[in-house]
């Protein structure tokens, strides 16, 4: 036989690898004879990379360039694990790496099944990163002999347990102070929260762990809207094609029972559905619905299962078991046969977009993937994003409440009504008047912490984070101040540094010192606080939640997390501590998220036979965007909203890519920001590249940033993706680092 050039069988695969100087790079191995048979597109597997053994997904046979190979020129896969990626996510995984400049690689780790194919990390301890206090109260000799690092620790540890990384954050002490509390019995160091029966997808009261599944008989009757609404999405699902439409609906409209009637004309068809929801932990309720709907066939996806618990629903969603899929944001990647709808429920909430690579949004996706297959994909909310009700013309509306009526909303004029109390007069008097009647009360404050900031009076020095150049907000039960972007923590300073003549001032009031200011109205055991800073994990929320529907009376207080999709009948009095705290950030979406949160905590109030009030204390209340929400006029908020934008030129009017620059050297963060805007601005059009603009420091590191805005969204990402790919490698060798952030909905 000759020896010379032969056709060999050649299967291009993708490591999965984090490394981004391989960018969107597709490799060449040689299919050995004996796995011929198991190679084939979608298949996991073993390959060479440098010294090491990775994961690879095969995405193409056949060389990926059309010169002959010789059998030395390539090297062989080493196995072929036993799971796959459909072939339909695997273009999925392509049409999101290009629509968001992010790496084929990352984006295909979205769509590998789990479990089995990460060989390599099955082999490695489990990280123990949850720390636990142990039961009991510790042996008393060895509580008094701890450091006071070690106290400090201690009481920075909630019952439930939170991440170890957190913890010493808090603290402001490293991990040898964890093991010290590990080896004296007074901790416990984990690999994974508990979940609660919320989290696993089922039913949480007790003796009832597996849904019972609703016929068609006990259904809830529609009202005359809901029957409207209905068929108009049936018939928008019979369409041929990709459709898109906004169920546009008041808080307590019955948007949920629309979504459930149009999962049930799916299931008829043979189809599957996925229904994505902001927060698995917030939302509760709606998980509930469907599986008591739903029963077995619905399967529950997100981050908090563990390993065993992912591949259990994996399996029953690929073999068709579970059709119906509720999840959150990363869901819509869900290995769902016959896919035709994808129901996105408060399709407003900021958390469908993942800020970190890959730098997408679930409402992008869904768009990319029944658009390559056809289906509907339906967004809901009471509050659409002003760039969805640009996209869609004709909303379906609903008006009406489902059960009970709309609150009646008031404003508290805090110029005239504020003392030396975080709740004015008039709020105080409402709240004792609800717990008189023993009913249930929401209080949102969305600021963590006991104060915003801490500050001199006397020459004006503002504490700020020594990494991150942003202010420190002061924990009251830590006695610390917080950095909330990096965690690093600092003891609070008796007097001023700067000028050392008098004592700090805390200012900017939040939750923790609201939940002690209830305290003092409210008995104890019925107030119940909803922030990051108690509730570490989604198990904590759903006991906070849980115990707070027992309350009576009872009093939910909290940041945002409170206004997301709770129902709870005996809530009647809705109060906004501060409904200028979002307001003047900066951020061309300032006013519409002030619209939509105020929207969405009244829409709290009232839901059942009891009538609802709702209390808003402001110091601003001639801002529009207030006025509007309190008297429900939507439609000159979104008009004045529209015009707004058109004339300033943000979305829905032109496409955002947002691009970053860091480095621990400021000078070359300007200068790589400079240049790359300098490239950009000779391709594109005038005002079309703006700044570049200094950020704070994150983290140590200096940023700069710049925006690109164009009518033509696809002709910029074009340019910024070549751009980034010539400059990328330059730019990491001189250790400055480049964020490409398409469609961002964060400017920080």
């Amino acid at each position: 036989m000759p020896n010379g050039p032969q056709l060999l069988q050649v299967a291009q695969v993708v490591p999965l690898v984090r490394a981004r100087p391989l960018g969107n790079r597709v490799f060449d191995y040689l299919v050995p004879n004996e796995l011929l048979d198991d190679v084939k597109v979608g298949a996991l597997v073993r390959i060479p990379l440098g010294r090491q053994t990775v994961r690879g997904v095969v995405v193409g046979l056949g060389p990926s360039d059309t010169h002959t190979l010789l059998p030395d020129e390539l090297r062989p896969i080493a196995a072929v694990m036993p799971d796959r990626v459909p072939e339909e996510l695997i273009a999925l995984a392509r049409a999101t790496a290009n629509r968001f400049l992010a790496s084929f690689a990352s984006c295909l780790q979205l769509v590998v099944p789990p479990g089995r194919g990460a060989w390599r990390e099955t082999k490695r301890r489990a990280r123990m990163s949850w720390v636990v206090p142990a039961k009991g109260e510790g042996d008393p000799g060895v509580v008094t002999k701890l450091t006071e690092k070690q106290k400090a620790l201690l009481a920075a540890i909630p019952p439930e347990g939170m991440q170890v990384s957190k913890a010493c954050a808090a603290a402001g002490v490293g991990p040898s102070v964890i093991r010290a509390l590990a080896k004296k019995g007074l901790v416990n160091l984990t690999a994974k929260p508990p979940l609660t029966a919320c989290e696993l997808g089922v039913r949480s009261d007790a003796g009832s762990l597996i849904p019972r599944f609703d016929s068609a008989a006990t259904w809830p009757a529609l009202n005359s809207e809901q029957e409207k609404a209905v068929q108009s999405l049936i018939d928008a699902y019979e369409e041929p094609g990709f459709s898109h439409r906004l169920l546009w609906g008041i808080t307590g409209s019955g948007k949920t029972e629309v979504y459930l009637r149009l999962i049930a004309r799916v299931m008829a068809d043979g189809a599957g559905a996925i229904l994505l929801v902001p927060e698995i932990a917030l939302t509760p309720q709606i998980i509930e619905r469907v599986k008591s709907r739903f029963g077995e066939q619905v399967g529950v996806l997100h981050s908090g299962l563990t390993p065993a618990q992912r591949i259990k629903e994996y399996n029953r969603i690929c073999r068709g078991e579970a059709p119906i899929v509720v999840g959150a944001r990363s869901a819509v990647f869900a290995p769902v046969p016959r896919l035709r709808l994808i129901i996105i429920d408060e399709s407003h909430d900021p958390s469908y977009k993942q800020e970190e690579e890959p730098r997408y949004h679930a409402r992008t996706v869904g768009k990319l993937r029944l658009g390559l297959r056809g289906g509907l994909l339906l967004e809901g909310s009471a509050t659409p994003t002003v760039e969805t009700l640009g996209e869609v013309s004709q909303p379906v509306r609903l008006t009406q409440r489902a059960s009970g009526t709309q609150p009646l909303c008031e404003i508290v004029d805090m110029r005239r009504q504020g003392g030396a109390t975080l709740l004015a007069p008039i709020t105080r008097a409402a709240l004792t008047e609800v717990l008189r009647r023993r009913e249930q009360a929401i209080v949102l404050l969305n600021r963590r912490g006991y104060a915003g900031y801490v500050h001199c009076e006397t020459c004006g020095h503002v504490m700020l984070c020594r990494q991150c150049e942003l202010s420190l907000t002061y924990h009251r039960a830590l006695g610390r101040l917080l950095c909330h972007h990096c965690g690093q923590s600092y003891p609070e300073p008796p007097l001023c540094p700067s000028c050392g003549r008098a004592a700090l001032v805390r200012s900017a009031p939040g939750t923790e010192r609201l939940d002690r200011e209830l305290r003092d109205l409210v008995p104890f055991e019925q107030v119940f606080r909803l922030d990051s800073d108690v509730v570490t994990s989604g198990t904590r929320v759903q006991r906070v939640l849980e115990a707070f529907a027992r309350a009576r009376p009872g009093v939910l207080v909290g940041t945002q997390m409170v206004a997301k999709g709770h129902d709870f009948p005996e809530v009647t009095l809705v109060i906004v501590a501060d409904a200028d705290t979002g307001l003047y950030v900066p951020d061309f979406r300032a006013a519409e998220r002030t619209f939509q949160l105020l929207t969405q905590v009244a829409g709290r109030a009232g839901r059942a036979n009891r009538p609802g009030r709702v209390l808003v204390q402001t110091w601003n209340p001639d801002a529009p965007c207030i006025r509007m929400a309190l008297a429900r006029d939507e439609a000159a908020f979104y008009s004045a909203e529209l015009n707004l934008r058109r004339k300033l030129g943000y979305p829905p009017f032109v496409e955002l890519v947002r691009l970053v620059t860091a480095a621990k050297d400021p000078r070359r963060a300007e200068l790589g920001a400079q240049y790359l805007a300098e490239k950009l601005g000779r391709h594109l059009g005038p005002g079309e590249v703006r700044g570049p603009a200094r950020l704070p420091a994150l983290k140590g590191m200096a940023r700069w940033q710049l925006l690109v805005a164009s009518r033509d969204g696809d002709r910029a990402r074009d340019l910024v993706g070549r751009a980034v790919r010539v400059l990328e490698d330059a730019y990491r060798r001189r250790g400055v680092s480049l964020t490409v952030d398409v469609d961002p909905q964060s400017f920080l």
